[in-house]
């Protein structure tokens, strides 16, 4: 998995450059992520990538909500990212899928995925998927002289 870093942090620089995906402002170099990917080398939060031709496409991690408060043990945080050659041909869904089974395992309970409103390719997968608009941040994503809503969509498992 740590050799997949540099791509992981390929995929989510793309994202940073966008503007459209992500509250990260400033790009990584694939040394900064390295604890962050190592965090989730565990059994419970882990990243998986998906691969087309033996390249790594795209990305799913699923992470701690609110990390070290335990009763928040059955509820992890979805975060994706697809390389931008690769929207839309059914990518994240099947990350989503093999995570789900994951969930299922580790006793997750519930998945919350936190992004822009505006971000209508990624409100309508999570909608497929079953997730719901869980909460609703107004205006508080300040990027590019824009203020966005950030919305929590979450699903029950």
């Amino acid at each position: 998995m740590l050799t997949d870093n540099v791509r992981i942090t390929d995929i989510l620089n793309q994202a940073i450059e966008a503007g459209n995906a992500t509250a990260i402002l400033e790009t990584f170099k694939p040394e900064d992520r390295l604890s962050w990917l190592q965090e989730h080398m565990g059994e419970k939060y882990i990243v998986y990538v998906a691969e087309i031709d033996d390249q790594l496409v795209g990305w799913l991690s699923l992470s701690p909500y609110r990390k070290g408060r335990q009763a928040f043990r059955h509820l992890a945080e979805i975060t994706y990212y697809i390389d931008y050659a690769y929207h839309r041909k059914g990518i994240a869904k099947a990350l989503y899928e093999k995570a789900l089974e994951h969930c299922r395992q580790y006793d997750i309970k519930d998945l919350v995925a936190f992004l822009y409103a505006d971000n209508k390719a990624s409100v309508d997968m999570l909608k497929k998927l079953g997730f719901t608009q869980w909460g609703l941040f107004p205006n508080t994503i300040y990027i590019h002289n824009r203020e966005l809503d950030h919305v929590i969509y979450g699903k029950r498992l």
